[in-house]
Protein backbone atom coordinates (compact mmCIF):
# COMPACT_ATOMS: atom_id res chain seq x y z
CA UNK A 1 0.00 0.00 0.00
CA UNK A 2 0.85 3.51 -0.98
CA UNK A 3 1.57 6.08 1.53
CA UNK A 4 -0.86 8.31 -0.21
CA UNK A 5 -3.85 5.30 0.20
CA UNK A 6 -3.20 5.09 4.03
CA UNK A 7 -3.35 8.95 4.81
CA UNK A 8 -6.34 8.98 2.40
CA UNK A 9 -7.94 5.56 4.78
CA UNK A 10 -6.78 7.46 8.23
CA UNK A 11 -8.47 10.49 7.08
CA UNK A 12 -11.14 8.96 5.86
CA UNK A 13 -11.55 6.60 8.94
CA UNK A 14 -11.57 10.64 10.84
CA UNK A 15 -14.03 12.38 9.12
CA UNK A 16 -16.28 9.51 9.54
CA UNK A 17 -15.61 9.03 13.28
CA UNK A 18 -16.35 12.80 13.35
CA UNK A 19 -19.58 12.31 11.36
CA UNK A 20 -20.79 9.94 14.06
CA UNK A 21 -19.96 11.61 16.90
CA UNK A 22 -21.91 14.89 15.59
CA UNK A 23 -24.62 12.59 14.71
CA UNK A 24 -24.91 11.77 17.89
CA UNK A 25 -24.75 15.40 19.35
CA UNK A 26 -27.58 16.03 17.30
CA UNK A 27 -29.89 13.55 17.98
CA UNK A 28 -30.43 14.98 21.17
CA UNK A 29 -31.48 18.23 19.12
CA UNK A 30 -33.52 15.86 16.44
CA UNK A 31 -35.92 14.09 19.35
CA UNK A 32 -39.59 15.54 19.87
CA UNK A 33 -40.01 17.06 23.11
CA UNK A 34 -41.12 15.52 26.12
CA UNK A 35 -42.84 17.79 29.58
CA UNK A 36 -40.15 17.37 31.85
CA UNK A 37 -41.69 20.49 33.88
CA UNK A 38 -42.64 18.79 36.77
CA UNK A 39 -39.44 16.42 36.92
CA UNK A 40 -36.85 16.42 40.11
CA UNK A 41 -35.22 13.78 41.71
CA UNK A 42 -35.64 12.76 45.63
CA UNK A 43 -37.79 15.87 45.93
CA UNK A 44 -34.59 18.07 44.12
CA UNK A 45 -35.30 20.33 41.60
CA UNK A 46 -33.01 22.05 38.79
CA UNK A 47 -32.47 25.44 39.34
CA UNK A 48 -32.51 25.00 42.71
CA UNK A 49 -29.91 26.95 44.90
CA UNK A 50 -27.45 24.68 46.54
CA UNK A 51 -27.56 26.86 49.85
CA UNK A 52 -31.70 27.09 50.25
CA UNK A 53 -32.67 26.55 53.54
CA UNK A 54 -35.76 23.90 52.40
CA UNK A 55 -32.75 21.82 50.14
CA UNK A 56 -30.72 21.61 53.59
CA UNK A 57 -33.66 20.87 55.53
CA UNK A 58 -34.50 18.02 53.39
CA UNK A 59 -30.95 16.81 52.55
CA UNK A 60 -28.94 17.86 55.60
CA UNK A 61 -25.20 18.28 55.06
CA UNK A 62 -23.30 17.24 52.09
CA UNK A 63 -21.32 14.50 52.61
CA UNK A 64 -18.08 15.66 50.37
CA UNK A 65 -17.30 17.68 48.18
CA UNK A 66 -15.80 17.79 44.71
CA UNK A 67 -14.68 21.27 42.74
CA UNK A 68 -13.98 21.34 39.15
CA UNK A 69 -13.86 24.09 37.02
CA UNK A 70 -17.51 25.33 36.39
CA UNK A 71 -19.15 23.05 38.51
CA UNK A 72 -19.10 22.34 42.53
CA UNK A 73 -19.85 18.52 42.63
CA UNK A 74 -21.90 18.09 46.29
CA UNK A 75 -22.40 14.19 47.43
CA UNK A 76 -25.15 13.65 49.55
CA UNK A 77 -26.48 10.77 51.58
CA UNK A 78 -28.56 8.02 49.60
CA UNK A 79 -26.36 8.38 46.68
CA UNK A 80 -27.29 11.83 45.45
CA UNK A 81 -25.15 14.33 43.67
CA UNK A 82 -26.04 17.74 42.48
CA UNK A 83 -23.87 19.79 40.66
CA UNK A 84 -24.14 23.63 40.76
CA UNK A 85 -22.53 26.22 39.18
CA UNK A 86 -19.08 27.75 40.65
CA UNK A 87 -18.72 31.08 40.29
CA UNK A 88 -20.69 34.02 38.39
CA UNK A 89 -24.22 35.49 38.64
CA UNK A 90 -25.48 31.91 38.46
CA UNK A 91 -23.55 30.88 41.10
CA UNK A 92 -25.03 27.87 43.61
CA UNK A 93 -27.42 27.11 40.94
CA UNK A 94 -28.34 23.68 40.47
CA UNK A 95 -27.59 22.67 37.19
CA UNK A 96 -27.49 18.61 37.44
CA UNK A 97 -28.81 16.11 39.95
CA UNK A 98 -27.77 12.39 39.65
CA UNK A 99 -28.35 8.88 41.38
CA UNK A 100 -25.12 7.26 41.05
CA UNK A 101 -24.89 4.31 43.47
CA UNK A 102 -27.29 2.12 45.31
CA UNK A 103 -25.71 2.89 48.93
CA UNK A 104 -26.21 0.26 51.43
CA UNK A 105 -27.22 2.91 54.20
CA UNK A 106 -30.29 4.15 52.51
CA UNK A 107 -33.27 5.65 53.66
CA UNK A 108 -36.56 3.52 53.52
CA UNK A 109 -37.71 6.29 51.02
CA UNK A 110 -35.15 5.06 47.67
CA UNK A 111 -34.47 8.30 45.21
CA UNK A 112 -36.45 8.27 42.22
CA UNK A 113 -38.00 10.42 39.28
CA UNK A 114 -41.24 12.18 39.37
CA UNK A 115 -42.92 9.12 37.68
CA UNK A 116 -40.88 6.65 40.30
CA UNK A 117 -38.05 5.05 38.57
CA UNK A 118 -35.21 4.45 40.64
CA UNK A 119 -32.08 2.37 40.59
CA UNK A 120 -32.44 -0.95 39.41
CA UNK A 121 -35.66 -0.40 38.06
CA UNK A 122 -35.84 -1.91 34.32
CA UNK A 123 -34.98 -0.16 30.93
CA UNK A 124 -38.67 -1.46 29.95
CA UNK A 125 -40.11 0.34 33.41
CA UNK A 126 -38.36 3.61 31.84
CA UNK A 127 -39.68 3.21 27.98
CA UNK A 128 -43.71 2.29 29.64
CA UNK A 129 -43.25 5.58 31.59
CA UNK A 130 -42.05 7.81 29.82
CA UNK A 131 -43.06 6.95 25.85
CA UNK A 132 -40.97 6.16 22.67
CA UNK A 133 -39.89 10.13 22.46
CA UNK A 134 -36.18 9.57 23.66
CA UNK A 135 -32.66 9.69 21.92
CA UNK A 136 -30.12 6.64 22.83
CA UNK A 137 -26.66 6.79 23.11
CA UNK A 138 -23.76 4.50 24.76
CA UNK A 139 -21.00 5.64 26.95
CA UNK A 140 -18.69 3.33 29.28
CA UNK A 141 -20.95 0.08 28.24
CA UNK A 142 -24.12 2.48 29.44
CA UNK A 143 -26.94 2.28 26.99
CA UNK A 144 -28.17 5.64 27.68
CA UNK A 145 -31.99 6.33 27.40
CA UNK A 146 -32.50 10.30 27.15
CA UNK A 147 -35.84 12.23 27.21
CA UNK A 148 -35.35 15.96 26.63
CA UNK A 149 -37.97 19.08 27.00
CA UNK A 150 -36.77 21.79 24.42
CA UNK A 151 -39.24 24.53 25.90
CA UNK A 152 -37.72 23.85 29.53
CA UNK A 153 -34.24 23.11 28.54
CA UNK A 154 -33.91 20.25 30.52
CA UNK A 155 -32.60 16.81 29.86
CA UNK A 156 -33.30 13.70 31.84
CA UNK A 157 -31.08 10.08 30.82
CA UNK A 158 -31.50 7.09 32.16
CA UNK A 159 -27.99 5.00 31.71
CA UNK A 160 -28.65 1.04 31.87
CA UNK A 161 -26.39 -1.54 32.78
CA UNK A 162 -25.83 -4.69 30.50
CA UNK A 163 -28.28 -6.26 32.29
CA UNK A 164 -30.65 -3.77 31.34
CA UNK A 165 -31.40 -2.27 34.26
CA UNK A 166 -31.26 1.63 35.52
CA UNK A 167 -27.69 1.89 37.27
CA UNK A 168 -27.46 5.93 36.74
CA UNK A 169 -29.80 8.98 36.19
CA UNK A 170 -29.18 11.83 35.33
CA UNK A 171 -31.66 15.48 35.35
CA UNK A 172 -29.83 18.20 33.59
CA UNK A 173 -30.26 21.24 32.56
CA UNK A 174 -29.53 21.06 28.53
CA UNK A 175 -26.68 23.52 28.61
CA UNK A 176 -24.62 21.45 31.20
CA UNK A 177 -21.28 21.16 29.86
Amino acid sequence: MGIKRIVFILIAVIIAGFGVYQFSAYSEKLTPSTDLAREAIGGVNLHDHINDSHLLKQLGSPLSKEDNELYDYYHWKDGLVTASVHSGPDEGMIKRIKITAIDNNRSDDPLHTALGIGLGDSKQSVLDLYGSKYYKSNEQTADIIGYIDHKQGVTLEFWCSPDATVSEIRLDDADMK
